[in-house]
């Protein structure tokens, strides 16, 4: 587990716009530029907010990840009590589909 890396990457996200529209743009690409896992990675691509609190990251820093990409606040409470929140595709990120 990464939990320094990820949170670093959070917080990259968090503090620079430049960095926010590499990873809209391209997040695999984006992604590259931390020492993460397979799994690491796909949590931050599908906005897995309640697994990245699990693996110990900051929950500032994963509401603040959430908030930066346009979403909800209530939809944030219910992805953080493990409730699944549908995304502008009607699917949920397990499903597959984009976030």
């Amino acid at each position: 587990m990464s939990r320094d890396v990820l949170e670093k990457l959070l917080y990259d996200l968090s503090t620079s716009r430049q960095n926010r529209e590499a990873f809209a743009a391209d997040a695999d690409k984006y992604l590259a530029r931390y020492r993460l896992s397979a799994e690491e990675k796909a949590l931050v691509r599908d906005y897995d907010v309640r697994a990245l609190a699990d693996l110990g990251v900051n929950t500032m820093l994963t509401w603040g990840f959430w908030l930066q990409a346009g979403r909800r606040n209530p939809d944030y409470i219910r992805a953080m009590q493990g409730r699944a929140v549908q995304n502008q595709h009607g699917a949920t990120p397990t499903e597959g589909a984009p976030s």
